[in-house]
């Protein structure tokens, strides 16, 4: 496998110093992509980007459908570029700062959802955590695409682009990816006078309800019911559906299973790796059925747990921490005696910040379509590791990947490309992010 660095995703005011050496700089401490597209086509869709420096500055950057780059398509958002320019150094399609924000957690909130949160506004919301405990949903002013439309073609309505479909877009064409909403609108804020916000996750099936794991140990489950969130013009109304006190550390990490959520992982300080029974709530659209404990990995790490992520499988969750290990969990009998299926020790020289599963496409697969499944992690020594996961085949690292020149450029967060195309974007701490390409 190689892997090239095919573009850097800046802020507005970036000026060229990549590496941050001539002054401090805050760089992006957490980020998100999603895949703009409600459809079955599981390629199809642009990439949406939202990432967080420190004191709470929000980027958001969309890359297109690789399907509507190769018809020629561009975006109509009054910032254009040259080739050259859009090749190397990507500048946001907004930008706004959210000053109770501390810019270390977010998490998108998924457009493939079925109901979205208003019949009006058509926004990509941002859940932006807050050092007071209160998790604040923003509007991003890139437009969401909507179950069963937004993929026509008529001028400064298509919004995605449909790779099942020539006719989805026409070549040359002009699209609109922008709301006339102001970034950074507050939709909502929940949960206040708790503790500090560590980590966030949204549910991939039930509308608007999300998880927060907080610096005291306490997990809370929110949800807003589809009468308020979809037919309730006057905004959202969550409340808390569930509190959880098995742990007294701060939760870094946090993640519901996929493809449906039916467990809820959570990762500790003290290295202990929980996991919930969330299954009865697979075909409600709230979170208003039990949740329970059924499993806990005492010792998953020696120190924390810095961040999990489920495979597509639903069979297994990796975990990546502060002990410079990576590990491979299954779901079942693997978390509660404490065995992981895979230990990569000493994989990074440092902390291991974050971590990401998926499948890539570029890699050749011996016939089957879905790609190779590998898992990527990030460090505190700047370099990000590629590991192969399938099952049937030997757990390895099959790449390294250093991706600075500067000793201290921290890896602080890391996401695969939610098209599977084998991108993998970074985040870093000289104030950049850079969109790696693995063939």
């Amino acid at each position: 496998m190689t892997v090239d660095c095919t573009e850097c995703l800046v802020p507005k005011d970036y000026d060229g110093d990549d590496e941050g050496r001539s002054r401090a700089t805050l760089g992006f401490a957490a980020l998100d992509i999603v895949r703009n597209y409600c459809g079955a086509d599981t390629a199809a869709g642009n990439e949406v980007v939202v990432a967080s420096q420190l004191g709470g500055r929000v980027c958001v950057w969309v890359r297109l459908d690789q399907v509507l780059i190769d018809k020629g398509v561009t975006v109509a958002d009054g910032n254009p570029a040259t080739r050259e320019e859009r090749m190397r150094f990507i500048r946001p399609q907004a930008e706004f700062t959210l000053s109770s924000a501390t810019g270390t957690t977010l998490a998108i909130r998924p457009p493939s959802l079925a109901n979205y949160y208003s019949r009006e506004d058509n926004d990509i919301l941002v859940a932006l955590g807050c050092a007071n405990g209160a998790v604040v949903l923003c509007k991003t002013n890139v437009l969401a695409a909507r179950p069963g439309g937004g993929t026509a073609g008529s001028l400064g309505t298509a919004v995605v682009g449909d790779s099942s479909s020539s006719s989805a877009t026409s070549p040359g064409e002009t699209i609109n990816i922008l709301s006339d909403s102001t970034p950074g609108e507050i939709v909502a804020t929940i949960g206040g006078g708790h503790a500090c916000v560590m980590s966030l996750a949204f549910h991939p099936t039930s509308p608007n309800s999300f998880v927060v794991g907080r610096k005291d140990g306490t997990i809370d489950i929110y949800s807003s019911a589809i009468d308020d969130h979809y037919h309730n013009t006057g905004g959202l109304s969550f409340r808390r559906m569930h509190r959880f006190l098995h742990s007294s550390f701060p939760v870094r990490a946090l993640a519901f299973s996929q493809p449906d959520g039916a467990l809820l992982f959570a990762g500790d300080d003290y290295g202990k790796l929980y996991s919930y029974d969330a299954s009865c709530n697979n075909a409600r659209t709230n979170m208003t059925a039990p949740v329970k404990l059924v499993a806990c990995a005492l010792t998953a790490h020696k120190g924390w747990v810095m961040n999990l992520t489920p495979f597509p499988d639903g069979k297994r969750v990796a975990t990546c921490g502060s002990d410079r290990s990576v590990k491979v969990w299954d779901c079942g009998m693997g978390l509660a005696s404490s065995t992981p299926v895979h230990s990569f020790e000493g994989v990074h020289n440092g902390l291991v910040w974050g971590l990401d599963c998926g499948r890539v496409v570029g890699v050749s697969t011996g016939g089957f379509s879905g790609g190779r499944l590998k898992l990527i992690s990030c460090g505190n020594d700047g370099v990000m590791q590629v590991f192969s996961c399938d099952q049937g085949e030997p757990a390895e690292c099959s790449a390294r990947l250093v991706t600075s020149n500067a000793e201290c450029d921290k890896m602080v967060a890391q996401k695969l490309g939610e098209k599977c195309l084998g991108t993998a974007i970074a985040g870093q701490k000289s104030k950049l992010a850079k969109v790696l390409q693995c063939v």
